[in-house]
């Protein structure tokens, strides 16, 4: 199974980490900023994980640095973005929002549609 390609379903959920100890990721209401979800130089995709193949242990993977946000492949696609399966070497739940679209205005976007995961607490 570790080797399949997943299809993405409207109904399932991405999970992004976000750096928790500043200020410009995670706001003190724990909402999250549209920093969270920026390409870095040189990305094409923005790195999430498919909830429904992993842990939110997992995902996180640090509880002393990172908060984590759900975002459904339905709202993704409603702002013209796509999401796909991409599994790495470490993490078959590893996946990718892209789209010829990315900009900072669908960061922003996401950023709204993003719900915060009360892991651990």
């Amino acid at each position: 199974m570790e080797n399949e390609i997943i299809k993405i379903l409207d109904e399932d959920r991405l999970l992004r980490r976000a750096f928790f100890k500043g200020p410009s990721y995670v706001r003190e209401d724990m909402t999250v900023t549209s920093f969270a979800f920026k390409l870095r130089k040189g990305e094409e995709g923005l790195s999430v994980d498919l909830e429904k193949l992993t842990s939110y242990e997992k995902s996180i993977t640090n509880i002393d640095k990172f908060r984590l946000f759900a975002v459904t492949a339905k709202d993704i696609r409603s702002i013209e973005l796509h999401c796909a399966h991409n599994p790495i070497p470490d993490n078959y739940a590893h996946a990718e929002i892209s789209g010829t679209s990315f900009s900072n205005k669908k960061s922003s976007q996401l950023a709204k549609l993003a719900v915060y995961i009360s892991y651990p607490f």
